[in-house]
């Protein structure tokens, strides 16, 4: 499991954690023991994406956790740095200020870095 650093922008906070998942049947219960864990139950959004790869063809699944888009922002990371059997999530504390397009670039950016650890 990887942990990526908190970061904070205009009083929104946001931190990534990717772990290894071959089976999406597990993602609830993985998702579970972070949120326990790293105490995340306050966090306004819980966005995550997996691809599992079989055989002949590679699985993708994704959630935006109320953050419309934040999933495909995600996946989209995923693929183009062809990660597998992996559960990526990040987690958003909403600050109070809409943060538009900017939060897109802040879910690519962390996928990145979490991934690239």
């Amino acid at each position: 499991m990887r942990i990526g650093k908190k970061i904070v922008h205009e009083k929104d906070r946001f931190q990534a954690f990717s772990v290894p998942c071959d089976n999406p049947a597990e993602v609830n219960c993985i998702i579970k023991q972070l949120t326990d864990e790293y105490r995340l139950k306050k966090a306004s959004h819980l966005s995550w994406a997996l691809r599992n790869e079989r055989s002949d063809s590679i699985r993708e699944i994704k959630n935006d956790g109320g953050a419309s888009g934040a999933g495909n922002c995600i996946l989209e990371i995923m693929r183009k740095m062809n990660a597998t059997d992996t559960l990526v999530l990040v987690a958003r504390w909403y600050g109070g200020r809409h943060l538009g397009g900017l939060r897109f670039r802040i879910y690519r950016r962390l996928t990145a870095e979490i991934l690239n650890e």
